[in-house]
């Protein structure tokens, strides 16, 4: 074996630090080069190796070091040595035994930096990068410890999640960048409504989550959630934009709502979709309500697959007529659900659904298709001017490729583009009015019509009218009911009569079911009206029997 000093020259060269150590863990040599990187006392020899290691990390030493004994090999491991008036150093250990086996030496390189890397990159696994904040892994954690400590202590905690209402909206109209700026402001903002023992996490690109400890109190939730409403609600400042947005907020609290993170979880985001499906700016706290809603809507959702697999979805017809001569104009496709065994679903019970869950575009691609088809039969039935109205829904709107779908679906059956009339609603238009104004210009060019349906219930503004290339408006039902009853119904009727009539727009009025109704649109010049007078929405071989044979 070389002697002790010749060791001590070649190690010197190669480490940042090397001791000798005993079988009774006492430092029996000490390199001069190692007193700058650990400043060692003057004289460590005869020192025990406790003081170099950190006290937490000993164990590990001694494994390390029990095991080169047993295996006469060279054993690795992570440790923090200890230096006098500095915080410790991370270091990557060897120790290797000599040949008595009672002997070592321990050698250590820097490790500092790559645990800072290490360090960095923890942090970003676990936080969100735009606002530091907690992201979803790190949540799920912070609420597992938030659960012990409440049961631990006997206290409570209260659960929220956030989602904002049409943040969309911002990212398309403005830009990444003002969205991005947005969403750190309202963090900002978040943080001076919880205190400093809660935890504000981004779980999602508009989600947050806050976990409230100490309390579940249905009082303390429903202060924090009117809290954060109102603090949502103030307008943001961003360059040179005035924002105003909202948001829709689900609690649950423990032990009242669940025992464990994921069922906690589960039924905050339960709630939180429930105040959603409400409409903007509303909250709701969990119940057992929202719990069997949200279990129908699953099953729903499976039978909709399934419906769709078995063919179980089918259209409606319902009739539009010319008011000045009583002709048979067209029809309005209105899809139905007859589902085995429980006959037709209601389409305010699954036509939302089907839009939540994406499953409406692949239902509003086969509309389209048997629409269109159905229309060109008609037309060659013995009604050559005869025009199917299809609704667009808000997603399908949106989607890349509408118009693709639009033309594949006239091409395939044959039907002259002005003979399909698309009915989309005023806030589907507005939520970006740029892609939405594209997005019309290339239909009206293929020659389709353009419809606003429910119109008079969405934007009060009346400037998209001439924005947009429309052909159709369509009066709601709404204002259909009372107007010969109410003079504020007949005067908002004549109004949107003589506006479509100064634009050049058709008007279809919907939900005519008495004559009286039918004679004062007539009088005021309404061009088409559909409803249950004149017909209500049917199956295609009652329409074909009824109004072609």
């Amino acid at each position: 074996m070389m002697s002790d000093a010749v060791s001590f020259k070649l190690l010197s060269s190669l480490t940042d630090f090397a001791v000798r150590i005993d079988a009774d863990d006492v430092i029996r040599h000490a390199l001069e080069s190692s007193q700058v990187f650990l400043e060692l006392p003057a004289n460590p020899i005869g020192e025990s190796v406790k003081f170099l290691i950190q006290p937490e990390d000993m164990e590990t030493f001694l494994k390390a070091k029990n095991q080169a004994s047993l295996t006469g090999e060279k054993q690795t491991f992570v440790c923090r040595l200890l230096r006098q008036h500095v915080l410790p150093v991370w270091v990557d250990c060897h120790i290797f035994p000599l040949e008595d086996q009672n002997e070592h030496f321990l050698v250590a390189f820097d490790a500092s930096h790559w645990k800072e890397n290490e360090a960095k990159l923890f942090h970003l696994s676990t936080h969100d990068h735009l606002t530091g904040l907690p992201s979803r892994v790190l949540l799920d954690d912070r609420l597992t410890v938030g659960i012990n400590t409440a049961q631990r202590e006997q206290k409570g905690l209260v659960l929220l999640l956030l989602n904002l209402d049409g943040f969309r909206k911002v990212n398309d109209s403005l830009g990444h960048t003002t969205g991005d700026m947005l969403i750190k402001a309202l963090v900002e903002r978040l943080k001076t409504v919880i205190r400093s023992s809660d935890t504000l996490a981004r779980i999602g690109g508009d989600e947050f989550a806050m976990i409230m400890m100490g309390s579940s109190q249905l009082k303390d939730a429903e202060f924090l959630a009117r809290k954060i409403m109102a603090t949502v609600q103030r307008p943001f400042q961003i360059e040179n934009h005035n924002l105003y947005i909202s948001a829709s907020l689900g609690v649950a609290t423990y032990p009242e709502h669940g025992d464990n993170t994921s069922t906690l979880l589960g039924r905050a985001e339960m709630a939180m979709h429930s105040a959603k499906a409400l409409g903007k700016s509303h909250w709701k706290i969990y119940n057992q309500q929202i719990d069997g809603n949200a279990k129908d809507e699953l099953s729903l959702e499976a039978d909709m697959h399934e419906g769709i697999r078995n063919g179980e979805f089918l259209l409606h017809y319902q009739p539009i007529f010319c008011v000045k001569t009583g002709k048979l104009k067209g029809a309005e496709a209105l899809m139905r659900w007859d589902r085995p065994g429980k006959g037709l679903i209601s389409p305010g019970k699954f036509i939302p659904l089907a839009e939540s869950s994406g499953l409406i575009e692949m239902l509003g691609a086969w509309a389209l298709r048997i629409a269109c088809r159905q229309a060109k039969l008609w037309q060659e039935a013995g009604i050559p001017d005869f025009y199917v109205s299809v609704n667009a829904s808000p997603r399908q709107f949106m989607q890349e490729g509408f118009p693709e779908l639009i033309d594949k679906a006239i091409s395939e059956s044959g039907l002259p583009p002005s003979s399909l009339m698309l009915e989309i609603t005023e806030g589907v238009l507005m939520n970006n009015p740029e892609r939405s104004n594209a997005l019309l210009v290339k239909l009206r060019a293929s020659g389709v019509k353009i419809a606003i349906d429910d119109f008079g219930t969405g934007y009060s503004s009346l400037a998209y009218l001439k924005k947009f290339p429309l052909s159709v408006l369509k009066i709601d039902k709404s204002f259909i009911n009372d107007v010969v009853k109410h003079t504020e119904d007949m005067a908002i009727v004549s109004a949107v009569l003589s506006l479509a009539e100064g634009l050049g727009l058709t008007v279809v009025a919907e939900g005519v079911e008495h004559q009286e109704q039918l004679d004062f649109l007539k009088s005021k010049g309404c061009n088409l009206v559909q409803g249950y007078l004149t017909g209500k929405p049917m199956h295609v071989d009652v329409f074909q029997e009824k109004f072609l044979s």
